[in-house]
């Protein structure tokens, strides 16, 4: 079976779950209830599965420590999760296009409940907000997420992630994630509007 041909209810769980894996510290999947659904998920896709178990199955502390040293934002980050890091003329964070997806999360009826000040547009915030729009059938916001805010920078920050996060549970996710957005991208005929990557680009 190809991820093409997944249930839409199937695809909005998967695209939630790998949005938490994205955005929680591993030793917060307890709380966040994402170590039920990592043994609880079974698909009929084998790259998913293979995703989840490497995740269930991986060692907690070395996982924190992936996970700090991709997404902590102490010290270099070669790969940053945040929109704007790329689609700002400037690369910084809380650019332009994070306060246009602001705006957009607030045509949806979403804003970010977060303890801490952080970025709307952080690539695991993202794909939960588009599983929850998918969830819910509101399709034509979905495209809209696909095509303006996600997609416009999603494969700047895969090709440098992969690379960071190479033989590690993370690399398989962001592989996997590249598949299934893309297949929603090419079943609902979204067309992204090619953008720049200012990402450590010569100005």
């Amino acid at each position: 079976m190809q991820i093409s041909q997944l249930e839409q209810q199937d695809i909005s769980v998967l695209l939630k779950l790998f949005g938490a894996l994205f955005y929680y510290q591993p030793k917060d999947y307890t709380a966040a209830n994402i170590d039920a659904l990592l043994q609880s998920i079974d698909t009929e896709v084998a790259p998913l599965n293979q995703t989840l178990t490497s995740f269930a199955g991986a060692d907690r502390s070395t996982l924190q420590l992936t996970h700090d040293r991709l997404f902590s934002g102490v010290g270099e980050m070669p790969a940053p999760p945040w929109g704007s890091a790329y689609l700002d003329r400037e690369a910084v964070l809380f650019g332009e296009s994070t306060i246009v997806y602001r705006h957009f999360l607030q045509r949806c009826g979403f804003a970010l409940d977060s303890a801490q000040r952080e970025p709307e547009d952080q690539i695991g915030l993202m794909m939960m907000v588009l599983g929850m729009l998918v969830e819910s059938s509101h399709q034509e916001l979905a495209q809209e997420l696909l095509r303006e805010h996600l997609m416009t920078w999603f494969g700047f920050f895969h090709a440098r992630f992969v690379v960071e996060a190479a033989n590690t549970p993370y690399m398989q996710l962001a592989n996997v994630s590249e598949e299934l957005l893309s297949a929603l991208c090419q079943q609902w005929q979204v067309v992204v509007p090619t953008r720049r990557d200012y990402f450590n680009a010569t100005m």
